[in-house]
């Protein structure tokens, strides 16, 4: 299902860093309230998911990425979505309630999508607990199945 409608909205300056590497530093702020760091993510797993509202593939995922969360939530996963929307947070944060997202979501920009490679939503990349980066999805939509393969084949 990885096929699935994927939106470009513009082409990077510079090619994004590649696997093995560093992951780009952010600080955002979470909609459940605080503030979410790369730092603060050292010593877990993270599914980033680089999405917005406006993007019918990033909506139909939700079920699919509450899923995943359940699931890997307990054993080091976490999982966190990136909005690149520009919508007021009050209005992010109804949709998200709306939707039932179980996951934490930042509010975050374009730029911070490009540097981590982003050029179509929804987009992933998988961090290791060292905040390195491990694994680019391609960017569309991707089931549960799909995201546990992920995990599988990178040991986690």
């Amino acid at each position: 299902m990885a096929g699935i409608a994927a939106f470009c909205l513009a082409c990077s300056a510079e090619p994004p860093a590649p696997k093995g590497e560093p992951a780009p530093e952010f600080e955002l702020e979470l909609l459940s309230g605080g503030v979410v760091t790369l730092q603060g993510l050292r010593g877990k797993t993270v599914l980033i998911d680089f999405w917005a509202t406006w993007c019918p593939p990033c909506v139909r995922e939700i079920p699919e990425l509450n899923a995943f969360y359940a699931t890997h939530r307990d054993n080091g996963v976490e999982v966190l979505a990136i909005s690149v929307d520009t919508e007021k947070r009050e209005f992010l944060e109804n949709w998200v309630a709306e939707r039932g997202v179980l996951y934490p979501v930042a509010v975050g920009h374009l730029d911070l999508a490009m540097d981590y490679g982003a050029e179509q939503f929804p987009y992933h990349i998988l961090l290791g607990p060292d905040g390195r980066i491990v694994e680019r999805l391609t960017p569309g939509y991707h089931d549960r199945e799909e995201l546990n393969e992920l995990l599988a084949r990178n040991g986690s």
